[in-house]
């Protein structure tokens, strides 16, 4: 119960700092500024069909401090960047292509993301759909207290909202598909991350990568993160590139990616383990992750190849299985009162896990717990 009380606290934090956008900030300039492609300073600035303004980023850096940008319907090529609070609305059909759009000055990426929140907090970005980036659509770095949702991110380079050096961060009611690198992504490369969320969102047929990530890339760490209620469908089914329906993994010696909960999705017909937990290398902390009451249909399609370091001997998973726990450090991990059905395997445990199993049930599972 304390667990759950702690993100209850954690989502009430974003969700009031959402709430902030509107409040007696003083104006240094707008407090509302519309975006449309036939936008102009000539018009009243009040409506869609009167914008002032025809380039987000204009918008952005002429409208005050907790204020809003509302973006109407139209195609706009361009990389969103917001660095201080704000909201930023899409209206129907409002959809950033950010084909060809370069990296942020001073963040080292393969390529421009849709919209990028940097260095900032209390900023909320709703209702786009996010196109054609080479690097993810929506990329918070840096930032706390951001809400993510209601977006459709789709044929991105590598993920829909990579959550990354962030904490009480939410994506919710996001839909991403088609992405190259999966749906959602909580990571550390640019500092350390906890207390965000994932939850009631959609990631379905991300070929390269898994529904939700939460992965360690440096040794900053990514901690107390939630993953819930989402519909994870389709992913990582790319057989050089396998992904989960969620992932907590790290490849890196001396990381922590601990005290994690993934609870309540909905996951099948993933390239790997519905939920798949993977400890690399010896001389990790994935202490206190728990895999709590999912519904977890026919998964590794593709098959995992766990990829395990010494002391354990790597022993691959080749069939069908429900949640895979493998770990070259030692590890304790709860999986309790989930809902396994129509695997091969329901739960595959190898390696150095100390596993707490409470309340599984499994339906149509020949080998409902294999420890190796």
């Amino acid at each position: 119960m304390r667990t759950f009380a702690k993100i209850g606290l954690a989502l009430g934090s974003v969700l009031a700092s959402t709430a902030m956008f509107g409040s007696g900030v003083a104006s240094a300039s707008i407090r509302t500024a519309y975006v449309a492609p036939n936008g102009t300073w000539q018009k009243a600035n009040n409506s869609c069909r009167n914008a002032g303004f025809n380039n987000i980023n204009t918008a952005i850096s002429q409208v005050s401090a907790g204020g809003t940008v509302v973006v109407c319907k139209g195609v706009y090529r361009t990389q969103a960047v917001i660095r201080k609070s704000l909201a930023l609305i899409g209206r129907p059909g409002a959809v950033i292509d950010a084909k060809g759009q370069k990296p942020v000055p001073g963040l080292h990426l393969p390529g421009g993301s849709g919209v990028v929140v940097l260095r900032t907090r209390h900023v909320l970005v709703r209702g786009l759909v996010v196109v054609h980036a080479k690097f993810d659509a929506i990329l918070v770095a840096k930032s706390t207290n951001v809400q993510v949702s209601e977006n459709i991110l789709e044929h991105n380079g590598d993920v829909g909202v990579d959550f990354n050096g962030t904490s009480f961060a939410i994506a919710t009611h996001n839909v991403a598909r088609f992405n190259g690198g999966g749906g959602f992504l909580i990571a550390d490369d640019l500092g350390h991350s906890s207390a965000d969320a994932v939850t009631w969102n959609v990631a379905s047929h991300n070929p390269g990568g898994c529904g939700v990530i939460v992965a360690g890339h440096s040794t900053a760490g990514v901690v107390k993160n939630f993953v819930a209620h989402n519909l994870l469908t389709y992913n990582g089914i790319n057989k050089k590139q396998p992904g989960a329906g969620v992932v907590i993994a790290s490849e890196v010696k001396g990381e922590t990616v601990a005290d994690n909960t993934v609870y309540d999705n909905t996951i099948y017909r993933n390239g790997i383990a519905g939920v798949t937990i993977h400890s690399h290398v010896n001389g990790q902390d994935l202490d206190g992750n728990k895999i709590i009451g999912n519904k977890i249909g026919k998964n590794n399609l593709v098959g995992d190849t766990i990829g395990l370091g010494p002391p354990v001997t790597n022993k691959p998973d080749l069939r069908t299985t429900g949640i895979l726990v493998g770990s070259s450090s030692r590890i304790h991990v709860l999986i309790s009162s989930n809902a396994i059905q129509n695997n091969f395997y329901g739960i595959f445990i190898e390696g150095r896990v100390d596993s707490t199993l409470r309340n599984n049930h499994f339906h149509n599972v020949v080998v409902p717990v294999k420890i190796t």
